[in-house]
């Protein structure tokens, strides 16, 4: 039998050395969080406990994606319908519907991201695919679900509380974008148990619902203002102009932006731009 020169012996235990299996990950263990002000490429973000956002603006896939623990102690699934979002809290379920092809999924949020100010969520795989989102920035809208996020909420011993016991309810609308066509987003399923060793959080179903497609321009905006004066020399100063705005914050009616673009490619570019002018603050909207 030829022997193995002892080099050649001294280098395979060398690369065996080389290839160790990855440390095994710690056990899952959601928890209600909100979290600090975090950096992120160069833009920071700071988290805050809303029941009311929705938003629009461009969803990504999730940079990471080999195993590793969320933000809110999940373990990190492609095939989970989750995203990652920059501020909100941890966990939330939000609807998020692609503008572009008119498809809406209901997700749960667990994690923080994506690190790029341009954009506003990140997606598994798996909720991708069924969004119909590739490798480019998708336009979506992105609506808080309260009952289900709220009911998580009361359900973690890490969540704030606030007695809403006396509060008057009643039903909660969500305005769209396409004029006024309903759609169901989902059976206000919240999926959750709290346990002593934590939240026990179940999977939310692989399913979406499907509306109209609509045709989408973007814009940058600069900031929400109470009076035309400061918005408008916000907008002289970066190039842009100042709209009347309603349905924000109370008393902030103004708002300076830039565009509208027809394309990311030039909605992206006039970000930076507002970034030059000293507004760290702007952001891409879908409209």
């Amino acid at each position: 039998m030829r022997k193995l020169p002892a080099c050649g012996f001294l280098c395979v235990i060398a690369l065996a050395s080389c290839h160790r299996a990855a440390p095994p990950l710690p056990p899952a263990h959601p928890h209600y969080v909100i979290g600090g002000g975090w950096q992120g490429g160069g833009n920071w973000f700071y988290p805050a406990e809303s029941f009311s956002l929705r938003q629009t603006g461009l969803a990504i896939l999730e940079a990471n994606q080999t195993p590793h623990v969320t933000a809110d102690g999940e373990v990190w699934s492609a095939n989970s319908m989750t995203g990652a979002h920059q501020t909100l809290q941890l966990p939330a379920i939000v609807s998020v519907r692609n503008l572009a092809n008119g498809r809406t999924v209901r997700i749960r949020l667990n994690e923080r991201g994506p690190d790029n100010a341009g954009r506003i969520l990140a997606v598994t795989p798996q909720v991708a695919a069924v969004l119909g989102i590739g490798h480019d920035p998708a336009p979506i809208e992105l609506t808080v679900d309260e009952e289900a996020s709220r009911a998580i909420a009361q359900a973690s011993p890490d969540a704030p509380r606030l007695d809403v016991s006396a509060a008057p309810r009643g039903d909660v609308v969500a305005q769209s974008l396409d004029g006024g066509i309903a759609q169901t987003v989902g059976e206000h399923q919240t999926g959750v148990v709290s346990t002593p060793g934590g939240l026990r959080l179940s999977e939310l179903p692989v399913r979406y619902t499907q509306g109209y497609a609509m045709p989408v321009a973007y814009n940058v905006t600069l900031g929400d203002f109470s009076g035309h004066g400061a918005a408008d020399g916000v907008a002289r100063r970066c190039g842009g102009d100042v709209r009347r705005i309603s349905g924000n914050d109370p008393g902030l009616n103004w708002q300076a932006r830039l565009g509208p673009y027809q394309t990311i490619a030039q909605a992206d570019q006039a970000l930076a731009q507002a970034r030059s002018c000293g507004i760290a603050g702007a952001r891409i909207v879908v409209e």
